[in-house]
């Protein structure tokens, strides 16, 4: 991100934006106008009203992930490569995958909306063991899944992508575990540095938002997500990149190509 900050920052936004445009949408609707849909949708369901919308905008806030990892992924490989990837070549590879980028993001998380509901809709009791169990199982979906993007934007394998990412992580499966604690709490802290710099200059008293104070923290919230998403998502293409050193020799292999030629 240093040395391609432009390029990574703002290739992600060209994705992340609209996304997020419809995040903060839903995020409005959700906390501020839901009982207009309440009384249409009724409050007798199993989610209800606001409850879904707000697991409507963690899916598309997943989706986002899954769509800046694919471009960032795509950059980042290309570029250690020794390659000079160009924004605009990496981005077109995105919309290239795309439908196979949305099939794999729906077989891969899954699990995340089901956690996601769990949460949502648990009470205050259940709350306490959600804050041990969740994390936990998180981190172990998530380690199983890690290399789902990397592998489809830089092995082209399709939907085979899942198989090779699940048999690639398992190689090194404990260092994917800690990847993912390790990225989970310097990303929460990013996230919440960004974020709640509106709500620490309100608490000096030289900035006042007054009622769209709602609003401010939202946008400040996304625009936390437009850095932490492209530095997860680069940390976990260059994670990919060293298993495959360590489990399968690809700098030899490389070194090999470059000196023999690439194998047909």
């Amino acid at each position: 991100m240093q040395r391609r900050a432009r390029d990574v920052l703002i290739g992600s936004a060209v994705i992340g934006v609209p996304m997020m445009a419809i995040n903060v949408l839903l995020t409005i609707v959700a906390f501020n106008r839901f009982e207009t849909f309440d009384s249409v949708l009724g409050d007798h369901g199993y989610v209800g009203a606001q409850s879904g919308f707000i697991l409507v905008a963690l899916a598309v806030q997943s989706l986002t992930a899954h769509l800046i990892g694919a471009y960032c992924a795509t950059y980042l490989v290309r570029y250690q490569m020794g390659g000079n990837p160009r924004m605009r070549d990496c981005l077109l590879a995105v919309l290239k995958r795309l439908p196979l980028l949305l099939v794999t993001w729906a077989l891969t998380h899954w699990w995340a909306l089901l956690l996601d509901l769990w949460v949502i809709t648990a009470d205050v009791s259940g709350l306490a063991l959600l804050f041990w169990v969740v994390p936990a199982l998180a981190s172990l979906l998530g380690a199983c899944f890690l290399f789902v993007t990397p592998v489809m934007m830089g092995e082209q394998l399709g939907l085979r992508s899942i198989g090779r990412a699940m048999r690639l992580v398992r190689t090194r499966f404990g260092a994917g575990f800690g990847f993912m604690w390790a990225c989970g709490v310097l990303s929460v802290l990013l996230f919440s540095f960004i974020a709640f710099l509106p709500a620490l200059a309100k608490t000096t008293g030289l900035v006042t938002f007054g009622p769209y104070t709602w609003l401010v923290q939202g946008i400040s919230s996304q625009l936390a997500l437009l850095v932490v998403l492209p530095f997860t998502a680069i940390a976990t293409a260059q994670f990919y990149l060293q298993v495959r050193v360590h489990a399968e020799g690809l700098d030899v292999s490389m070194a090999a190509d470059r000196a023999f030629g690439a194998a047909k």
